[in-house]
């Protein structure tokens, strides 16, 4: 069983070019969803390979950490294990990005995010759902799930038991060295010609890492 956790004003439509079999489930504060991080807690099944991207992947992380008991194998594509440094400008950061949503609204704060060289190779038209969240819990979303306010999860991963996989974009100039730094411990494998949002840009390359990975850990 593989669970799947979208990104940052995601969906889990986002997962469907994947074509891959498994639980989609919706962040909390996305799509009318309170932002209660026990409700995701709860619908994670058992013994699931967890699959998350971006602000999915960061709270797949912290969910192994509490619960490893309940984690077959980890992959996680394009997000960092957390922030050691740099907290105060970060937070800075997202705080005028959450006042952009608060006082303009989600259209114009979409025009705005996507415009950031993270994004730079994605195609806009790719993008489902985007403008169905309410702008005030996508900026409580970025206060409170901030990478400057969840704990790094660097050490932490070194204790995890289970089987990892870390995916990013051969293009996501931003990531390269949280890559170069995950890849000296940990297997990192990387998407041709993707950059950020891999599993959008090249939904058929990041299943056939994702289902390799799967099928490895069941022989």
């Amino acid at each position: 069983m593989a669970t799947f956790l979208h990104g940052f004003l995601g969906s889990p439509e986002d997962w469907k070019p994947l074509n891959i079999d498994g639980t989609f489930l919706t962040l909390p504060g996305h799509q009318g969803r309170p932002l209660d991080l026990s409700l995701l807690e709860r619908e994670i099944p058992e013994e699931t390979t967890l699959i998350g991207y971006s602000l999915g992947g960061r709270l797949a992380m912290h969910f192994a950490s509490r619960f490893p008991e309940r984690i077959k194998r980890l992959i996680i594509l394009s997000a960092d294990p957390g922030l050691e440094e740099g907290r105060a400008e970060r937070m800075v950061r997202d705080e005028k990005w959450a006042r952009l949503l608060e006082n303009e609204g989600t259209e114009r704060f979409l025009e705005s995010w996507y415009k950031q060289p993270l994004f730079s190779s994605l195609d806009p038209t790719e993008l489902i759902g985007r403008e169905d969240h309410d702008p005030k819990t996508l900026a409580k979303i970025l206060r409170e799930l901030s990478p400057a306010k969840l704990p790094s999860m660097w050490e932490r991963l070194e204790e995890f038991s289970f089987p990892m996989l870390f995916l990013f974009g051969e293009s996501d100039i931003k990531y390269q060295p949280i890559a170069e730094r995950l890849s000296e411990k940990f297997r990192v494998d990387f998407i041709p010609n993707a950059g950020h949002a891999i599993h959008i840009e090249e939904p058929a390359l990041c299943a056939e890492k994702i289902l390799g990975e799967i099928d490895e850990y069941h022989k």
